[in-house]
């Protein structure tokens, strides 16, 4: 009669049978993971644009953006006046950015030089949300630097060799996603009044605030920083094309395995469009965009913008190299502006990087000349 029991062989096959069924069980867990993140990003991206449509509506059609001018007070210097648009509009961000995270104007001064619409825009509609900052809306559920934030963890920030300084408390309040530049910029370069005092003239070329080609952390104008009612809230009846002009983005892929910089061609992710939809592209199938360095080129359909992008505690670049050259502005920098469309690229360009001898159409030209 023989015993009951396993022999070695029955043990074997099952230890390889779980063994299996492990290795199987690693890469789909992995990817449920990926799935509830991207899932819980694009519920920020639909939060986001519900409390857009309601801004809209609320503000006459104007879409949010920061608004403070050129000869506004100071609510915290009452006896100051401000010089550019771009002087009030920091203070603005640096104001809303206090009074959500409950942050003394003396202990946290609004940081000399700073350009707010860059980075900062996102404000304007925290402001009208009105909800305590650090917020998850504004955070990736993959963006492992900003997460902790989120439970008031900003030890990074202190150990990151230049973000720990004492302006660098905005950067515990910023956000995942970004914007393009036009949604607070020019479209159009059109002539306004250079002086607010002078509203007859003299005129002059409305700037155009683009990332230096040296580094990713420089920007600059071309034009006249003085000029007013430059940047500041436009009207949603100026964006052209809303379901292929990209409304809001990452700065970093995240969802596909390693973060990826967007200017990379083959990376991807969600893009909300002004429509409010959300939808899934690779970067090169969105058009390249133009160069907005300087005002005799950007006519120019074939002048691709250039610039560098420094790894940073924020994410960092293919291969671990510490910085990489980008040629294309792809959604960020795109001719037309607001009145121009990001998809659909053109379709025998699609994967391919930009030819300086095909013109890729990426701009309503329905305007007298179509020209800047």
């Amino acid at each position: 009669m023989e015993r009951a029991g396993f022999a070695i062989r029955d043990v074997l096959v099952g230890v390889i049978v779980l063994g299996t069924l492990g290795a199987l069980a690693v890469p789909t867990l992995s990817q449920v993971r990926m799935d509830s993140g991207r899932q819980a990003c694009n519920g920020n991206y639909r939060f986001i644009a519900q409390a857009s449509g309601s801004y809209t509506y609320d503000y006459s059609g104007y879409m949010w953006a920061l608004n403070w001018k050129k000869g506004m007070y100071s609510p915290v210097n009452p006896n100051q006046s401000y010089s550019t648009d771009i002087q009030a509009q920091a203070d603005q961000a640096a104001t809303i950015l206090r009074r959500l995270a409950n942050l003394s104007p003396t202990s946290y001064p609004t940081p000399f030089g700073w350009i707010s619409p860059i980075s900062y825009s996102l404000t304007a509609l925290m402001d009208y949300v009105n909800m305590p900052i650090p917020a998850s809306y504004l955070v990736c559920p993959e963006d492992w630097v900003r997460q902790p934030f989120l439970e008031g963890d900003f030890s990074i920030l202190s150990s990151s060799g230049g973000d720990g300084s004492s302006s660098s408390w905005r950067a515990r309040y910023s956000s995942s996603y970004t914007l393009g530049t036009s949604h607070w910029g020019v479209s159009r370069q059109t002539m306004v009044p250079q002086y607010s005092g002078f509203p007859g003239g003299p005129f002059v070329r409305s700037p155009v605030l683009y990332q230096t080609s040296s580094n990713d952390s420089n920007w600059s104008y071309d034009g006249y920083l003085d000029a007013p009612n430059v940047h500041g809230p436009k009207q949603e009846s100026e964006v052209r094309f809303p379901s292929n002009k990209v409304f809001l983005f990452d700065e970093y892929a995240r969802h596909n395995g390693k973060p990826r910089y967007f200017a990379y061609q083959s990376a991807g992710q969600d893009l909300l469009f002004y429509d409010g939809s959300l939808r899934y592209y690779r970067t090169d199938s969105t058009n390249p965009g133009w160069d907005a360095s300087h005002s005799t080129i950007r006519g120019n359909m074939t002048s691709r913008f250039q610039f560098w992008k420094y790894a940073n505690i924020w994410g960092g670049l293919d291969n671990g190299v510490s910085q990489a050259n980008f040629r294309a502005g792809w959604y960020r920098w795109t001719r037309g502006g607001l009145y121009g469309w990001d998809v659909p690229r053109l379709s025998s360009m699609v994967g391919k990087l930009p030819n300086s001898s095909i013109i890729e159409n990426e701009v309503d030209t329905s305007p007298a000349t179509g020209a800047w």
